[in-house]
C-alpha cells in the first residue's frame, strides 16, 4: 500500500452463506471462498503477506480462538486463525467483529486521530469496541466493549420480579441494549423477516412497530448517555447496516439524549458521529488489522 493512511483497495470479493452443519463445515467454506478471492484477484498464496478473519466473540485474539459464539455453529474452542492458515497457506490473524472495525474506523476512518473513542455498531446485533489513551479496551477476558449487552432497563414495579415483560437478549439475560435495538430482536418482536420491515409498517403508520422502535431508540439513548458519563471519548462512531439506513432513528436520538442527559463536560468534548467505511468496514479491519501486526505496530490494540 503506497500510503498507509488510504482506504484499503478491494480489489475482489466473494460473498456467501454460513453452513449449519457445524464448525468445520464453516471453516472449510471460509478456505474456499478466501481460494477464491486469490483466484480472482491473481494471486497466489505465497503473494499474500497476511489474511484477517473477523468473528463475533468471545475469543482470544492472540491465540486466535474462538470460545465461543452463538451465532456459529460448532465455534466452541475453534482454534480458527490456525485452521484458516493451513487451509489457505497465508498467515491469518483473528479477533473480534467490532475490534476490526473499530481499528480500520482509527485507521482510515471517522476516528483518525482521535485517541479516546467508542466504536459502536446497531446492525443485527448491537456491539463495540473501546479506546482510550489511544489503546484499546480488551479487559480481563478480551469482552471488553460488548456495548450490546450493556443493560438499559428493567421492572421498575418492585412487586413484580426485576425482568418482567423487559425482553430477553440472545445472550439469555434481559434488558439488555440489544434486546431492544438489534435488528434480530427488532424483526422477532414484530414477527418480520428482517428489521428493515419494522420500519416500512412504522413508516406506514403500524401502531405496533412505531412502539417497538421508539422502545430501541430510547435503548440506544440510555447507552449513548452511558457511554459518555462513563467513558468520556472524543469521538463515538456509530456504523452498522441499521445505523447507516436508519440515522434519524439511531444517531438522531443518541445525539439528543447527550445534548439533554448527559453530564454537561463530558457531553461538551464528544462528537458522535456516522461510520465513514460503510458495509466493508470488517474487510477494511481485517486488512488493516493483519496489515499492522505483521509490521509489528499493532501495541496499540493487543
Amino acid at each position: 500500500m503506497e500510503n498507509e493512511r488510504e482506504v484499503p483497495k478491494i480489489v475482489a470479493r466473494d460473498e456467501r452463506r454460513t453452513p449449519r452443519e457445524g464448525g468445520d463445515a464453516v471453516v472449510s467454506e471460509i478456505v474456499a471462498s478466501g481460494r477464491e478471492v486469490m483466484r480472482k484477484a491473481g494471486v497466489a498464496a505465497h503473494d499474500v503477506v497476511a489474511g484477517g478473519c473477523s468473528a463475533p466473540g468471545p475469543l482470544d485474539h492472540v491465540s486466535g480462538v474462538v470460545i465461543q459464539t452463538q451465532n456459529v455453529a460448532g465455534f466452541t474452542n475453534m482454534p480458527l486463525a490456525a485452521r484458516l492458515t493451513d487451509g489457505l497457506g497465508v498467515k491469518t490473524f483473528l479477533d473480534r467483529d467490532t475490534c476490526m472495525a473499530a481499528i480500520a474506523e482509527a485507521t482510515v476512518g471517522a476516528a483518525r486521530g482521535a485517541k479516546d473513542f467508542v466504536y459502536i455498531t446497531v446492525s443485527t446485533g448491537v456491539g463495540g469496541a473501546i479506546v482510550t489513551g489511544g489503546r484499546m479496551v480488551r479487559g480481563a477476558s478480551n469482552t471488553a466493549g460488548e456495548l450490546g449487552h450493556f443493560p438499559v432497563a428493567f421492572q421498575t414495579d418492585a412487586t413484580r420480579a426485576v425482568d418482567d415483560d423487559i425482553p430477553r437478549c440472545g445472550c439469555g439475560s434481559f434488558g439488555h441494549v440489544e434486546a431492544f435495538a438489534g435488528g434480530a430482536n427488532l424483526a422477532a418482536q414484530f414477527g418480520a423477516g428482517g428489521a428493515g420491515d419494522v420500519f416500512a409498517a412504522a413508516d406506514a403508520g403500524d401502531e405496533r412497530a412505531s412502539h417497538l422502535i421508539i422502545r430501541a431508540e430510547r435503548a440506544l439513548e440510555n447507552l449513548a448517555v452511558g457511554v459518555v458519563n462513563a467513558l468520556n471519548p472524543q469521538v463515538i462512531v456509530v456504523g452498522g447496516s441499521i445505523a447507516d439506513h436508519q440515522p434519524g432513528h439511531v444517531l438522531d436520538p443518541m445525539r439528543r439524549a447527550i445534548a439533554e442527559r448527559a453530564f454537561r463536560t463530558p457531553a461538551s468534548a464528544v462528537r458522535l458521529v456516522p461510520a465513514a467505511l460503510g458495509a466493508d468496514v470488517g474487510m477494511h479491519g481485517a486488512v488493516l488489522e493483519a496489515r499492522e501486526r505483521v509490521a509489528g505496530r499493532a501495541a496499540w490494540f493487543l
